[in-house]
């Protein structure tokens, strides 16, 4: 698989000189069956395909036209053009088309809904709220915060932003857990140990 990182800072693949570009705007993978998915990296303005702006990954077609801030992105050649160096793609500079010069093909692209990879991840809001409750507030509410999100960035087609709140609201409540469990031993040894002492005296 071939994957090609854009954006302004100079790290990048393809570096842009647009202003209205992130510094790690978006990344375009080719798997090598002709296949091409782009990935918006969380970009401020946005990544658009035939002006529809994406979240998450959506798939391309050689036809598709990639627009990021003002730039149009000729983003075939990035994979198959023998102009481009394919052994250090980051000698190469996007042109900086504007949306005035580029003239849009006069038929009708298609509209690609991007659907989601895998099923929605459950958003633990309910194991949140116990472990904020009997274990460790801080963690619970950390936990409940991320859990809360996942819903709503699932229904906005932010797939992966999802899945990564989901995965946070679970790792903050088994912290809450684990503490709340070591405190309550802690205080059930406590408990032992003054009520043999009391016995004893």
């Amino acid at each position: 698989m071939t994957s090609v990182s854009i954006g302004r800072n100079p790290d990048n693949n393809v570096v842009v000189n647009d202003p209205n570009v992130s510094r790690y705007h978006c990344r375009i993978d080719d798997n090598g069956n002709g296949n091409f998915f782009i990935h918006d990296m969380n970009s401020t303005n946005g990544t658009y395909v035939n002006g529809q702006r994406i979240y998450g990954t959506a798939p391309l077609r050689v036809s598709d036209v990639v627009k990021i801030g003002d730039t149009i992105l000729p983003w075939p050649g990035y994979f198959n053009n023998d102009n481009y160096d394919r052994t250090d793609v980051r000698t190469v500079k996007a042109p900086n088309y504007s949306s005035q010069q580029y003239q849009q093909p006069q038929y009708q692209q298609p509209q690609y809904q991007q659907q989601p990879v895998g099923d929605k991840p459950g958003n633990f809001l309910a194991w949140s709220i116990l472990s904020t409750i009997f274990c460790c507030l801080p963690f619970g509410i950390a936990a409940i915060v991320n859990s809360a999100q996942v819903d709503g960035r699932w229904s906005r087609g932010d797939y992966e932003g999802a899945r990564s709140a989901a995965h946070k609201a679970r790792v903050w409540f088994w912290w809450s857990f684990a503490l709340g469990l070591v405190g309550g031993i802690i205080y059930l040894i406590y408990i032992i140990v003054v009520g043999a002492a009391a016995y004893s005296y």
